[in-house]
């Protein structure tokens, strides 16, 4: 679209007269008014097809470039007076503004623009223009007032002040602030809005500036500031002061920010899970090995081992995969989980059961015979797991080893006919051993048998006489074989059952 050089020419002297009688106001008043709040423009107002985009800077410093623009492009939104603006347009439509423009007032920012989407991170922070990283000013001109604008702000500074309605002098001021982003992998794009307004009545036009501190501290004054109150939002350069994100704004005019935010598109990629993780099971006594394996390709800064959902190791160290428990509990299955992480994220976490090797269980059941050989006892029980083998005892002394694969059973053959014997298993393994678990057993003797002959006969009777007189002093073991009724004691009427076995 085109316009001939009258209507350019009109516009101008509209601009003219508007400052002329702008001019004649502030003289008849002599003093500046309170400024309400201005809201911004549409960034995107002449996006209709968002599939090829630009990105442009238009420098309206004066009234004039202002009405311009603002008569032949109305759908750019241009709401607050002469400034400078950043706006998304088709990329078809940038040969309309070339036509219009010269390379100072049209930048062209970004030819392949793209508007940031979901699928981007976003962090924004706001802080309040009282609370400035640093300040400098060689005439005093900072103050801390909200000024004209203090109907709607209340934390604000003011830049570039004097005390009267208007001074012919310059009295500049800038201040800047901080902002960290969080830890990205990409940026997409940086947006920075100050809010605030110039308070000073005359020049017309603003005299206030903003730009971003490098790492040399250094601004440059790339954006000009709407007099209005009113958000000033800028896409800017990826431009940090020793990683920092630092806006600085400038002025001799009575600038007052409100706050100042950085909207921060980004993206940051995740860790990937672990491939895997093993933790040994019964194969040690007091300790259990952990081991793990990472995706070598993925962006991995460290890993975080877990005990039973609690903290137990961690580490930036990549090449160590494996970690040994000690602080472990017996008889109890502990559950190990892996997490890989990154500046960005962690990852889920991957599992495993894991043990110690546990002392065995004490056998349940041992069963000596009694009396059903008499030249041997057997011996039997019950298997147990985790076990290495058995120990044999009998009245406390070793007899042997029986290990699992073989027959569960003893045979005692050294044995003295008629006697007691207290037979016990142990079952062991290299981490300890089970309690003892026990049973009595005797040989083939049997009541009245004092001799342990095999046979009942009158040697019997004359031998329980002679314990019954105090002849003689009968054996631990012949009491018990002796005592036909199992009272406890040795006396006539176990005589008297010897002899009616003996007649039978």
């Amino acid at each position: 679209m085109f316009v001939n050089t009258l209507t350019i020419d009109m516009i101008k002297i509209k601009g003219i007269l508007s400052s002329f009688l702008f001019i004649c106001l502030i003289f008849s008043n002599q003093e500046v008014l309170p400024k309400s709040f201005s809201p911004a423009g549409k960034l995107d107002g002449m996006v209709l097809d968002k599939s090829n985009l630009t990105l442009i800077q238009l420098n309206l410093k004066n009234d004039s470039l202002y009405q311009i623009a603002n008569s032949i492009f109305p759908d750019l939104d241009l709401l607050n007076g002469p400034a400078t603006y950043h706006r998304i347009i088709e990329s078809n439509q940038l040969i309309d503004f070339e036509n219009y423009f010269s390379n100072d007032i049209l930048l062209v920012l970004n030819q392949d623009y793209t508007l940031p989407d979901s699928s981007r991170l976003y962090w924004t922070e706001t802080k309040q223009g009282n609370n400035p990283y640093g300040t400098w000013t060689e005439d005093g001109a900072i103050e801390y007032t909200c000024a004209c604008i203090e109907n709607d702000a209340n934390e604000c500074i003011k830049l570039g002040y004097d005390e009267s309605w208007y001074n012919p002098f310059d009295y500049w001021a800038d201040a800047w602030w901080d902002f960290t982003p969080p830890y990205y992998d990409y940026i997409q794009e940086i947006r920075v809005t100050v809010r605030g307004a110039q308070c000073d009545a005359l020049p017309l036009w603003s005299e206030s500036y903003m730009g971003l501190k490098d790492d040399n501290n250094v601004w440059s004054y790339d954006y000009e500031l709407s007099v209005n109150y009113t958000d000033n939002t800028f896409i800017v350069p990826f431009t940090f002061n020793n990683g920092i994100l630092m806006p600085t704004v400038g002025s001799d005019d009575n600038y007052v920010v409100d706050f100042v935010r950085y909207d921060f598109f980004y993206s940051c990629i995740n860790t990937e899970n672990a491939l895997s993780l093993t933790a040994s099971d019964s194969e040690n006594c007091s300790s259990i090995d952990i081991s793990w394996e990472i995706d070598q390709n993925a962006i991995t800064t460290g890993v975080r081992l877990y005990r039973d959902s609690n903290l137990i190791y961690e580490s930036s160290d990549l090449s160590e995969t494996s970690f040994t428990d000690f602080s472990v509990n017996d008889n109890f299955q502990h559950e190990y989980c892996i997490e890989t992480l990154n500046n960005c994220s962690s990852s889920d976490w991957i599992c495993g059961l894991g043990s110690v090797k546990n002392v065995p269980e004490t056998v349940p059941i041992v069963t000596a015979q009694d009396g059903l050989s008499s030249n041997h006892i057997e011996i039997l029980w019950e298997p147990v797991d985790n076990v290495d083998g058995y120990r044999v005892y009998r009245d406390s002394s070793w007899l042997s080893i029986v290990y699992p694969h073989q027959s569960l059973q003893y045979i005692d053959e050294f044995i003295e006919g008629g006697e007691i014997y207290n037979y016990c298993i142990e079952s062991f393994n290299d981490c300890g051993n089970a309690s003892w678990q026990c049973d009595e057993g005797f040989s083939g003797s049997y009541l009245g048998d004092s001799n342990s002959d095999g046979s009942i006969d009158v040697l019997d009777v004359v031998s329980l006489v002679n314990f019954i007189l105090s002849i003689n002093e009968p054996s631990e073991s012949q009491l018990f074989w002796m005592d036909m009724n199992q009272d406890g004691s040795l006396n006539v009427q176990d005589v008297v059952l010897i002899v009616n076995i003996i007649l039978n």
